[in-house]
């Protein structure tokens, strides 16, 4: 239906390239209770330090389902009190965590729930960008695959220029990694992740299927997170 966004050009090439309604800035739409008497959806893609802002704004309206960009929140705080709000006011919350999405990858939590990798004995991984907007990735992906008895010893960025992504899991029977570093395109299940995302909304919106990633889940992985980093500090 529409677009926000404080950057003009974006906004225009937006509407352009999807053809959208005419497009609203946030002081506009976000206060006009007509135009989201028509929106079922509505998507935060912005910097991560605006989600809770606008999550916030968003919650007075009565919508169907929102879906945020990962981190929920900067601020474990916040995110705490925008999980508080939006099950008080009854408003889905879907997170963009990827990897939860990909048929691929529910594989693999499938294949080593069922017990064919054995047990896992080593999990390494190593990232840059940022703890909270890239490192939640692994955070999430080892408590959705491993559930809450996972322990987590350490979770430190890489200062290089270059981009460094990976994951590698060792188990008694079985031997997984996913890697990006450099210029090193991302795995092919990665096409269509949006895609599996929206699917997965859809689903939900027509009753048939839970939300792969919920605002409580995203809280949960932004709890463990801030823990490591306290952590870090006291062993400074």
């Amino acid at each position: 239906m529409g677009f926000a966004d404080n950057n003009t050009e974006n906004l225009k090439r937006a509407t352009e390239a999807w053809n959208s309604a005419p497009w609203y800035l946030p002081h506009e739409n976000l206060g006009n209770e007509e135009f989201y008497s028509k929106v079922d959806i509505a998507v935060v893609a912005t910097p991560d330090d605006a989600h809770y802002d606008i999550l916030k704004q968003l919650a007075n309206y009565p919508l169907k389902l929102v879906i945020c960009e990962k981190p929920l929140c900067t601020d474990l705080a916040q995110a705490r009190e925008i999980v508080v709000l939006y099950k008080a006011k009854g408003t889905p919350l879907m997170v963009n965590y990827t990897r939860r999405f990909i048929p691929e990858l529910q594989e693999l939590k499938r294949r080593y729930e069922a017990g064919e990798f054995g047990r896992l004995v080593a999990a390494t991984h190593g990232f840059n960008r940022g703890i909270l907007h890239t490192g939640t990735h692994i955070i999430d992906f080892y408590h959705w695959m491993f559930g809450e008895y996972v322990k987590i010893n350490e979770l430190s960025e890489l200062h290089v220029d270059y981009r460094v992504w990976h994951i590698q899991l060792l188990f008694e029977k079985y031997f997984w990694q996913e890697q990006r570093i450099g210029d090193m395109p991302v795995p092919a299940y990665f096409d269509r992740h949006m895609w599996h995302l929206a699917e997965n909304a859809f689903a939900f919106l027509e009753g048939k299927e839970p939300l792969r990633c919920t605002g409580a889940d995203a809280l949960k992985t932004l709890e463990i997170c801030f823990g490591l980093m306290e952590g870090a500090k006291e062993d400074v």
